[in-house]
């Protein structure tokens, strides 16, 4: 309990201190899985908190077909999936971050846009129309820091220079592009398998 909380207290240091921090982090032991863990959980259930309750002044969601869990998993989606197409292009780029060591990256670089989204949420329904722009900026803020976290985090896990690393970034979200691309065909193939094997059952079953 004690190395969580002082890890926890890391973390601090990690979002202000990115380059140091992520080494410290990846190199000398100081991550957290566990903490990775509970931020990514702590971020899905966020996405849902905000989906129902951001003020109605900047909620334009529908609150009848909402799904707790689909929105759970759908906040949570595009980090597994940019960690899992970013691994997949450490052995092109030669990287040496392992799949966990990007989670990490992302998990502690989600930390401050956490923190302001709750405080969006909170101040969304109490502000004026007028003011709503000033909450848009610092969600704005969040996200910037976000992708600052990040690009510094795989800068230091994969060893890259800055120009290395925006070249495998932009090869990453090449990659999760054909990773949908190729779950969606095969999950299409499985329902027509299924589909076929279903009919020639019925009709077996009719003779």
């Amino acid at each position: 309990m004690k190395k969580f909380a002082e890890d926890f207290k890391y973390l601090g240091h990690v979002i202000f201190h990115p380059f140091d921090g992520f080494y410290e982090a990846r190199f000398r032991g100081k991550g957290n899985l566990l903490l990775v863990a509970l931020i990514f959980l702590a971020s899905g259930i966020m996405n849902i908190v905000s989906y129902q309750y951001t003020g109605y002044i900047m909620n334009d969601n529908a609150m009848f077909n909402m799904n707790s869990v689909t929105t759970f998993i759908f906040g949570l989606f595009p980090y597994l999936l940019f960690a899992l197409s970013n691994w997949s292009m450490t052995a092109i780029f030669e990287g040496s971050g392992k799949f966990l060591d990007i989670c990490l990256v992302l998990a502690y670089s989600l930390f401050p846009k956490l923190v302001i989204d709750i405080i969006v949420v909170i101040f969304s329904n109490i502000v004026t129309e007028e003011e709503t722009m000033i909450l848009t900026a610092v969600q704005m803020i969040g996200l910037i820091w976000f992708c600052f976290l990040v690009f510094s985090g795989l800068c230091v896990i994969h060893e890259y220079g800055a120009g290395r690393n925006l070249a495998m970034i932009i090869a990453t979200f090449v990659a999760a592009v054909v990773i949908i691309f190729l779950a969606t065909l095969y999950v299409t193939l499985v329902e027509k398998v299924v589909g076929f094997v279903s009919d020639l059952v019925t009709e077996l079953a009719k003779r």
